[in-house]
């Protein structure tokens, strides 16, 4: 059975951008404040943030802060509970469940943990981007898999959640690379991933790798082969995909189709297909993608869920 997280099954994520704040370098694939297209933000404008995202977005069941696009654990300590204290707010008055954030591996202690922990930190995504040792070198990550395990551990045992941040498509990946990543997920099971095909943004060190030729990019078909790979490798661990691309920006090339988290839904179903696989169980909000499949194999059905 091939299953999927239905979008209203899903957290009202709030985010608050905090752009390369706490990072400490920068990989080779990554400029947070032309993606993002904001600096570093006060406590008034997180508090003005939170208030017009909760004044104009549906109702879900829960709702969250997340500190997203810079190392939030990495902050000084001042500044990470400026932050931290001004989300407490939201979650004591009612208006929000939770809070969350994104860091690095190589970030997360047992003492960050705690903070987290005894401050409304239900959730934590880690940019992992990949497994493989050789591949996070030539990424310029500067932290190793181990330190994901480590980080996976630690975060667990303090009953917060994880999720994990990949990417597929960097210009030096192998296949072998992907299938590192893939088998690592049986041992971190994490609570859901990010997929985040490979583009290459404007002023980091990889894209002017690809303008002088020193590197080349994959084909859009591999980069779009090895994301349902992984992909599916998720799926039949029974681990969310929360996202596919990243956030569409005019600093963000277009280069990837515009429905892409469907195209990869779409592949993933064709390939389980191929495999023998014959009935699926999806939300609504993805049967387009099951019906580009169905027209290459007409033989696949939706169970009842």
């Amino acid at each position: 059975m091939f299953k999927f997280v239905a979008a209203t099954q899903k957290p009202l994520i709030i985010p608050v951008f905090i752009p390369h704040l706490g990072c400490k370098r920068q990989c080779a694939f990554c400029n947070q404040r032309d993606v993002t297209g904001v600096t570093e933000p006060t406590l008034e404008d997180v508090e003005k943030a939170v208030n017009s995202y909760l004044s104009w977005s549906k109702p879900r069941e829960r709702r969250e802060i997340s500190f997203y696009g810079g190392t939030f654990t990495a902050l000084s300590h001042e500044k990470m509970m400026n932050y931290i204290r001004k989300g407490v707010e939201f979650v004591e008055n009612g208006s929000v469940d939770a809070l969350r954030c994104s860091t690095r591996p190589d970030e997360i202690d047992e003492e960050r943990t705690g903070i987290l922990k005894n401050n409304h930190f239900e959730v934590v995504e880690l940019g992992v981007q990949s497994m493989s040792e050789s591949l996070l070198e030539k990424m310029k990550r500067g932290h190793t898999a181990e330190c994901v395990e480590n980080a996976v551990r630690l975060l667990k045992n303090a009953g917060i959640s994880v999720g994990l941040q990949f990417m597929t498509g960097f210009p030096y990946e192998t296949d072998e690379d992907v299938k590192i990543s893939c088998g690592a997920l049986s041992i971190l099971r994490p609570d859901f991933i990010r997929i985040y095909p490979f583009v290459p943004l404007k002023n980091t060190p990889v894209e002017r790798e690809i303008s002088s030729g020193i590197v080349q990019m994959h084909s859009i078909e591999t980069v779009l082969e090895r994301t349902v790979t992984l992909f599916l490798a998720a799926m039949k661990l029974e681990i969310p995909v929360i996202r596919v691309g990243l956030p569409q920006s005019s600093d963000v090339p277009e280069i990837y189709p515009a429905n892409l988290f469907q195209v990869v839904v779409a592949e993933a179903i064709s390939r389980l297909a191929k495999e023998g696989e014959t009935e699926f169980c999806i939300p609504d909000n993805f049967k387009t993608s099951f019906n580009m499949a169905k027209k290459r194999f007409p033989f696949i059905d939706v169970s009842e869920s």
